[in-house]
């Protein structure tokens, strides 16, 4: 008797769907495939009832090794070749399927060739071909005096280094040297992740280098440049050339450090101790030029932190007078709250206040009196009330929200300016609005809304953002005076010396917003609290802690006021530099690697920022196995969670084909890490976390990740983690990835699922996300997909072909036949047909369409803005150059500070980016001027 599982069958129709879904089959060939192992099957034997585990098992191999239709064997074989081959056993089948050779050069070529996105010719593939197949031949090299020659001698140099040390490089490394030795200027180059990008760097750094060179080495953080520095330092030496690491460096060390051919560090340090050099004049580079940069995860840093600026602290005492303005901006900003959805109210006010602002009449006495004639307060108590107030709001504490809705009638009435729309919050929690009028009677006159709370108190109340911003600023306003001047009564009153208006009315409104902004963000998501105070979280793209970043627009001090920490000193920045400025100082000389440069947005945004530079994608040195499972859109976080945490579990548990695997979930944020953590509790045991670059991480990757172990991690586990899994999980089919949110940009999300199906090896990767985390756009465009979905749900006969299917293959497992075969195979397309597009696809279209636009804007305004910036600093510098030739090179201190507190002022209260860079110039130039008689 033949024992049937429908959760059998239900996992093989998922296996297959997972063809269809994952790898892009189509559902025919998913049918034939299906057809052709039933045929395998029914070759070897006669017993039926374990066909499913068996075909499970099949499609397991074929789904961990990612074989699509077209896949070949080595020996040309296809994949429906070797099913149909009968001399072939199961274990070889799969063996076969396992299958990860390193590709030939000539198959690496061609794939760089097919490339769309590529910028490179024939002539320069050839002379590719001829130098590398020379070095990996061996064949003697004969100096002609040709380029192609000497780079074969350096090629080969290089490589025997490089396995002297470490071990050879493989084709696609060679490959990858080659084209940016052959590059008269700058190139960018993609290299996947696990590919061995800084084996590229080191050897081609080096080739420069020999060549009587500097090269300045720039990594995504001072952790991974110290490693790198580190570990090809014996490469380095055993070629005679001096290495080190600018991090963490003090300013002797540091010039020492710039004494070397090789420096590594991150784009921070190279412009803080550029900074050091042409701005404090401290002798750092010595004679160092900057000749040529290699820039490790490129993009990241000319896309992502392309507009980050590196500044050294100045101390501007002036700015001090302006604490106490601060204060009161995040007093007045904590004075309002959203209630329900989209309403937002201000501070209280007594009802009298409220009438007085909004009418014509300032008789506080007319007002109580119409008080008094509808029962809010007694009869000939007026005159007593305005000297006691307090008498006043307990009298108002019993009234009715009818009466008051009667006494604005009143108010209305005798002041017909005046109009009100009153509100009030029931039981349930909903705002519903007192006295609803008709909306042809309101139509012409606007009404002031306001919400009723007791004791005769009122809040205004706004449904945009921008009706917020304008009150509190009216609000701040009314308590702002500049000295010298009147002193007021009000103990709410805030002033500021006269001299910092004009600064102060260009950035208030900044300084709102910033601190509206302070107010809704959350600890552990986008900052931090260390020992040192307040550290912003780049959880967009890298997740690390940035240490020595600050928030401008005084966001960091309203965030400071937030926790009641101590208040750092505003500061104006009076140098800077920022990545892309640093950058371009190299000239054409900018040489990148990164495992994503991108979609063709980001790879022509790149190009109209560094003028000429090309890029190349290099291809993987074996074929990639990364199985990407359908994405899943969940609604709220609850249901998140459990989602999340049924995959982990799932994972991590033996199945009938696997043993368990390694998983390592990525989150946005510090806090929903946390969370996921707990959620999983003692279900799954071996779980660690890796959150925050401060702490000690070196438990995470002290040893490979075996089956059933968990690492939950913020994107800081994206780039340039190397996570090492055991032979057991790769058999298992590799690392688990599951990405909990919709990243910001294809790359981030790439760089995430980078993790796994390294160097030849299996992985799989899933995103799981929570549509309330979308912002609301999207979230309703997702939501809107999924209801419809439902809706097609209901007409989707798909399920009908699932049970029909399952009857078939039982009858077939009771007694296989041609015609039940044929049967079962003409059933399969129905339910495999995949015609619907995914909630997934439809955000990742909407968010790479931002994306596309967001870089657009990027490249057309804030690139010049900032080249605007970096030009006037280099003008400033070139005045400061005058004064150091004008007093023999040691102006006073005294001098200096005053003329650094100039600038820094001058650029908070005269830079504007509407004038341009020549009106700037000459008007600094002229104030320059100035300030300098005034030294003298």
């Amino acid at each position: 008797m033949t024992s049937f599982h429908k959760m059998d069958e239900t996992f093989l129709l998922n296996k297959l769907r997972g063809l269809v879904t994952n790898i892009k089959w189509s559902s025919a060939d998913a049918a034939d495939l299906f057809a052709a192992l039933l045929k395998r099957f029914q070759s070897t034997t006669t017993d039926s009832s374990h066909l499913c585990s068996w075909m499970i098992e099949m499609l397991h191999c074929i789904e961990i090794n990612y074989i699509t239709p077209s896949w070949k064997y080595q020996t040309g074989k296809t994949l429906m070749d070797l099913v149909k081959d009968k001399s072939i056993t199961n274990e070889n089948f799969m063996t076969c399927l396992a299958d990860d050779r390193e590709k030939e050069l000539e198959e690496i070529l061609e794939e760089i060739r097919q490339e769309k996105l590529n910028q490179i010719d024939d002539e320069l593939l050839e002379k590719v071909k001829d130098i590398v197949s020379s070095v990996d031949k061996n064949v003697p090299v004969h100096n002609d005096g040709s380029e192609e020659s000497s780079l074969k001698e350096n090629l080969l140099i290089l490589c025997q280094a490089a396995e002297k040390t470490h071990f050879r490089p493989r084709l696609t490394q060679m490959v990858s040297w080659c084209i940016m030795a052959l590059s008269k200027k700058g190139r960018l180059i993609q290299v996947g992740t696990g590919e061995g990008k800084s084996c590229i760097v080191a050897m081609f750094a080096a080739f420069r280098a020999l060549r009587g060179e500097t090269v300045d080495i720039m990594s995504s953080s001072p952790v991974l440049a110290k490693r790198d520095s580190e570990e090809w330092k014996r490469f380095y030496e055993h070629l005679k050339i001096s290495v080190d690491c600018n991090a963490n460096k003090q300013d002797q060390d540091l010039k020492k450090c710039y004494e070397c051919q090789v420096v590594y560090g991150t784009v921070e340090e190279f412009a803080g101790d550029w900074l050091r050099q042409h701005f404090h004049r401290k002798d750092i580079f010595g004679k160092r030029k900057l000749q040529c940069a290699i820039v490790d995860e490129v993009d990241s840093l000319m896309l992502d932190k392309g507009l980050h600026v590196v500044y050294l602290s100045s101390d501007v005492p002036a700015l001090k007078h302006l604490n106490p303005l601060l204060a009161l901006i995040w007093a007045t900003v904590n004075q309002y709250s959203k209630i329900g959805t989209g309403t937002t109210v201000g501070q209280k006010y007594p009802f009298h206040q409220v009438v007085l602002e909004n009418g014509t009449n300032d008789d506080i006495n007319e007002i109580f009196q119409i008080a008094a004639d509808t029962g809010i307060l007694e009869k000939g108590s007026v005159k007593d009330l305005r000297n006691h107030l307090s008498l006043l709001y307990e009298k108002a504490a019993t009234v009715t929200a009818d009466q008051w809705a009667e006494f604005f009638k009143r108010v209305e009435r005798r002041f017909p300016s005046c109009q009100f729309a009153l509100h009030t919050v029931n039981n349930d929690g909903e705002i519903e609005e007192l006295d609803k009028r008709p909306q042809e009677e309101t139509r012409e006159m606007k009404r002031v809304p306001l919400l009723l709370l007791n004791g005769g108190f009122y809040q205004y109340m706004y449904f945009d953002d921008l009706s917020v911003l304008k009150a509190a600023e009216a609000e701040i306003k009314q308590s702002l005076f500049f000295t010298p001047c009147k002193m007021s009564k009000d103990k709410s009153s805030c002033y500021v010396p006269g001299f910092l208006s004009q600064l102060v009315k260009s950035k208030l409104r900044v300084w709102i917003e910033n601190a509206f902004k302070a107010k809704t963000m959350t600890l552990d998501h986008g900052y931090v609290i260390e020992k040192h105070g307040i550290v912003p979280v780049d959880y967009n793209c890298t997740g690390v802690v940035e240490n020595f970043m600050q928030w401008s627009g005084e966001l960091h001090q309203f965030l400071e006021m937030k926790h009641e920490s101590k208040l750092s000193d505003m500061t104006a920045i009076t140098n800077y530099m920022s990545s892309v400025g640093l950058l371009q100082k190299y000239g054409d000389q900018i040489f990148g690697i990164s495992g994503t440069l991108g979609q063709q947005a980001e790879t022509e945004a790149l190009q109209k920022i560094y003028e000429g530079i090309k890029t190349c994608q290099i291809p993987s040195f074996k074929r990639r196995k990364l199985f990407e499972m359908e994405g899943v859109v969940v609604k709220d976080e609850k249901e998140w969670i459990e989602k999340i945490c049924t995959v982990v579990i799932a994972q991590t548990n033996c199945t009938v084909t696997r043993k368990q695997r390694a998983v390592l979930v990525i989150c946005e944020t510090i806090k929903r890490a946390k969370a996921l953590h707990e959620a999983l509790g003692d279900k799954i045991p071996n779980k660690k976390l890796y959150i925050n670059n401060n702490m000690d991480n070196t438990e995470v990757f002290k040893k490979n990740l075996e089956g059933g172990d968990v690492i939950i991690a913020t994107n800081l586990a994206g780039r340039g983690t190397d996570l090492k899994v055991s032979n057991q999980v790769n058999k298992a089919g590799g690392l688990f990835v599951v990405q909990t949110f919709l990243p910001k940009n294809s790359r981030v999300e790439a760089q995430a699922f980078g993790r796994t199906a390294r160097q030849g090896s299996p992985g799989s990767a899933q995103l799981i996300i929570c549509s309330s985390h979308l912002s609301p756009p999207l979230e309703l465009l997702v939501l809107t997909k999924k209801l419809c979905s439902l809706l097609e749900s209901n007409t989707d006969t798909k399920p009908l072909y699932q049970d029909l299917f399952v009857l078939e293959l039982r009858s077939y497992q009771r007694g296989h036949s041609d015609e039940l075969s044929k049967t079962i195979t003409s059933i399969l397309p129905h339910i495999l047909n995949n015609n619907s597009k995914s909630e997934i696809k439809m955000a990742k279209k909407f968010r790479d369409d931002l994306m596309a636009e967001g870089l657009a804007s990027y490249v057309e305004c804030d690139i010049p803005k900032i080249k605007k910036k970096d030009e006037l600093f280099s003008h400033y510098l070139s005045a400061l150059d005058d004064v150091y030739k004008s007093s023999d090179k040691k102006p006073a201190d005294s001098d200096l500070s005053a003329l650094n507190e100039f600038w820094g002022m001058w650029l908070l209260m005269d830079f504007t980016h509407n004038d341009s860079v020549q009106e700037l110039k000459s008007r600094l130039s002229r104030e320059l001027d100035t300030a300098r008689q005034k030294l003298t």
